[in-house]
């Protein structure tokens, strides 16, 4: 889920941490100086339910919804396939300044009774990443193959968000690396067939492309990921650019909670932290002690004074080991069970933000 996007991710500390952070990015003047025009640069926003009754923090409004493409369209973004993201982040041509791609997860059939007709009068492209079990299983809330089909013929792509939904990373009882990593090799190779199967051309497939459940993973599973030829999607927020990790690619997530019309523009005007390297990469944790963090920058010409990273309601201190180049901060309070995040962010001198997300999970997986 997203910096102000999600609720579930850390309850009690979410609303007080992401709503001091927002002020904290609001009144922090632009001091950097912004870096050359990144050709992969793009902001990837990711929705679940649109306009249905259900948890905040999973859907958003219909009028919520409205009014974010309306933003997009009035501060002049361009909504790209998000296949041409995945071009720019692997060689291809340069995305146009200003890229935006749409994404939503699971599949719910909201996405084509409201989501859909909303996108196509806009003749705008967009993503959906289903997991098949449901799909195939005839659940009510879940869109049909059928009408899969009829969004695809008006713009929409497809692509794997596993067959089960289950967090890919959690061995089951008494299972070694090997028989984990067969169980998994064979989720994503069904839930890829049955796509493939039943949309076609419709299905991003070069590479093909997989939103992990819940924005969840681990090293072990990035490596198998890798070795599936998958570029990879999670929930983390921030924007995408050259440094990204292609195994761990970072989206904004939307929910009703944290929708409205300013959060969600400070969202779009934001760009991916020139991260070189991190330490740990992996969010997952065993204990529960809140995790250090080491990030080295790509670029050292970024005013770097106004850096300010976040855990929760909890401002972190950054310590810096090589100056304008590698920080290391520490959170004080305990991690949460399920999903947490340390967030660092920065002006860009151009009126939007650098943006760094680290996902923490921590005892529970898939809540």
């Amino acid at each position: 889920m997203g910096a102000f996007a999600s609720i579930s991710d850390a309850p009690r500390q979410a609303r007080a941490g992401l709503i001091a952070m927002l002020l904290a990015l609001l009144l922090s003047p632009g001091l950097a100086a912004a870096s050359s025009p990144d050709p992969a640069h793009a902001v990837v926003l990711m929705y679940h339910h649109v306009g249905e009754d259900g948890q905040p923090s999973t859907r958003v409004t219909t009028d919520q919804f409205t009014a974010h493409l309306e933003t997009i369209a009035a501060e002049g973004y361009t909504v790209v396939p998000l296949a041409d993201v995945v071009t720019a982040l692997t060689g291809g041509p340069a995305l146009p300044e200003k890229a935006v791609a749409i994404t939503f997860d699971d599949g719910y059939r909201s996405v084509g009774e409201v989501a859909h007709p909303l996108l196509a009068e806009r003749d705008w492209p967009y993503t959906v990443f289903v997991n098949t079990a449901p799909v195939d299983d005839g659940y009510s809330q879940y869109l049909d193959w059928s009408r899969m089909r009829e969004m695809a013929q008006a713009g929409a792509t497809f692509a794997n968000h596993s067959t089960s939904h289950d967090p890919l990373f959690v061995r089951e009882a008494g299972e070694d690396q090997a028989a984990w990593a067969e169980r998994i090799r064979e989720d994503l190779d069904h839930a890829q067939r049955r796509l493939v199967d039943a949309l076609g051309k419709a299905v991003l497939t070069d590479p093909p492309l997989l939103a992990y459940p819940y924005g969840e993973y681990d090293e072990a599973l990035m490596g198998l990921v890798d070795e599936m030829g998958y570029l990879a999607f999670g929930q983390q927020s921030g924007a995408i650019g050259e440094t990204s990790r292609l195994r761990a690619l970072p989206r904004f997530s939307l929910n009703e909670r944290y929708g409205e019309a300013e959060a969600f523009a400070l969202r779009l005007n934001t760009r991916a932290l020139p991260v070189a390297e991190q330490s740990p990469v992996s969010p997952v944790r065993e204990s529960a002690e809140a995790p250090q963090l080491t990030v080295t920058l790509a670029e050292d010409d970024l005013a770097t004074e106004r850096l300010g990273c976040f855990y929760g309601s909890e401002r972190l201190s950054v310590e810096w080991q090589e100056p304008g180049r590698q920080f290391t901060v520490q959170g004080e309070a305990s991690l949460p069970v399920g999903r947490s995040r340390y967030n660092c962010t920065l002006p860009d001198g151009d009126g939007g933000y650098y943006w760094f997300s680290q996902l923490w999970v921590h005892e529970k997986a898939g809540t």
